[in-house]
């Protein structure tokens, strides 16, 4: 629960204070003196929303114990101090039976800017905090099934239709991924759509993978590698916490959502090394490596978000590692098949405080994914680089080449190894912020 905030007006800090201190203004240094508290927000004349961002994080984790703060933000940067103390303060303690220090209940701001802004940072940072408390839910908790009664709930309190289609309807709709990569688990899987119709048009399409957990099938992860696996639902988590604000923040285009929903489990009957999928446009998948399964529900999902004719399809999804060893923990990549479309995404994530960054999409590769048995493989066997931008290929395969598309691939943004700037350890909704920017402030992008 974010503190309630407001900007009611309160006498400022004196300046005699910062030398006597030792505080130099730093982006995110704090000191704490006796009834106040001061922050930095770095050099002078160099403030952007970033800095705000980030200083406002680091505030929020040194105030824990504190329960009424009254904070001087620069005017014009209410909204990134809201999101960044928000989002930089959130922990998730639902199992903790005695947390140890108590959050902040009630922020005064000392401001002059328009509390709408304050309003619309709210929403965006609890569409965030949506996103971080569902990948952080255990995988046992948070199954298909539960994970799509959330959605429904979701919708109900966003205003957004919603249809949860159970595993005898995704049987009959030809999803063949997703029912080969549920084949073994003993929880069914689920595919959840969700719309946002404030008027008439063709939707924007979200795609979020959606493994709630991911053992790796019968090419069973070790056990190091299988800690996190209960956030491989990331992407869907992401994509439900953009789906949640629309509304609120007055989003002017329709938008579709397609969540698919398993578990990649070994214990019922599970998909084989060689066996063969049946993707709902007719492709054919051989099976090289039954841990490659996100691009496999992906698939299906793809192909049903086309074929509502969007103006454009984006999917979010923890699906390669290569995509951490390329660009680290914090900078996403973007695979699209549509130049405009990654620069309108880029601009915006950039304007929302999530650095992404474009990686090609090589036709060059596409030989490397024929199979002799079937129209692809799902994996490379034996080929160690260049592994995402063969899962995006993968992917482009299921989408219509008229259609812009873009991937963003999530793997390494997903968790944060420690905390830093407004992301505590653990899930960071990442991606939430940018497609919110992108659907709500952005102009449509003209494809090529």
């Amino acid at each position: 629960m974010a503190p309630a905030f407001s900007d009611r007006p309160v006498d400022g800090i004196p300046a005699e204070f910062l030398a006597a201190v030792g505080f130099v203004g730093g982006v995110g240094q704090v000191v704490q003196i006796p009834g106040s508290v001061l922050y930095g927000l770095g050099v002078v004349g160099d403030l952007d929303a970033d800095a705000v961002r980030r200083a406002a994080g680091e505030l929020a984790r040194s105030v824990r114990g504190h329960r009424h703060l009254a904070i001087t933000v620069p005017d014009g940067y209410s909204r990134p101090f809201v999101e960044g103390f928000v989002l930089g303060g959130h922990r998730f303690t639902r199992y903790q039976s005695d947390p140890d220090i108590a959050g902040v209940d009630r922020v005064d701001l000392i401001t002059s800017d328009d509390p709408a802004h304050l309003r619309a940072a709210l929403v965006v940072a609890e569409a965030v905090v949506l996103a971080r408390d569902l990948v952080a839910e255990p995988g046992d908790v948070l199954t298909p099934i539960a994970f799509a009664d959330r959605a429904v709930e979701v919708a109900s309190a966003a205003g957004l239709e919603c249809e949860v289609w159970d595993e005898k309807r995704i049987a009959t709709e030809r999803l063949g991924g997703l029912l080969g990569v549920a084949r073994g688990s003993r929880n069914p899987p689920r595919l959840v759509h969700l719309r946002y119709l404030p008027g008439s048009g063709a939707p924007t399409a979200l795609v979020g993978k959606g493994v709630t957990f991911d053992a790796g099938g019968l090419s069973l992860k070790p056990t190091p590698q299988m800690i996190d696996m209960k956030a491989d639902m990331a992407g869907a988590a992401t994509v439900l916490g953009v789906m949640s604000a629309l509304s609120a923040l007055g989003c002017p285009r329709p938008v579709d959502a397609w969540l698919p929903l398993t578990e990649n489990m070994p214990t019922a009957d599970p998909i084989r090394i060689g066996d063969i999928l049946r993707i709902r446009n007719g492709t054919t998948v051989e099976i090289r490596n039954a841990d490659a399964e996100g691009r496999l529900i992906l698939a299906d999902a793809l192909v049903l978000a086309a074929e509502t004719h969007p103006t454009a399809i984006i999917d979010v999804a923890t699906l390669t590692d290569a995509a951490a060893i390329a660009l680290g923990r914090q900078i996403t990549p973007v695979i699209t098949n549509d130049p405009p479309l990654s620069d309108v995404l880029l601009a915006a994530a950039t304007r929302a405080g999530e650095p992404f960054w474009p990686l090609p999409l090589p036709a060059r590769y596409r030989a490397l994914l024929a199979s002799t048995t079937a129209d692809l493989v799902n994996y490379t066997t034996g080929l160690r680089h260049g592994t995402a931008l063969l899962a995006a290929l993968f992917l482009n395969h299921f989408v219509p080449p008229t259609t812009p598309w873009a991937h963003l691939d999530i793997q390494g943004t997903a968790l944060a190894d420690h905390p830093y700037a407004e992301h505590p350890a653990g899930p960071t909704g990442v991606a939430v912020r940018a497609l919110l920017e992108y659907l709500v402030a952005a102009p449509v992008a003209p494809s090529v």
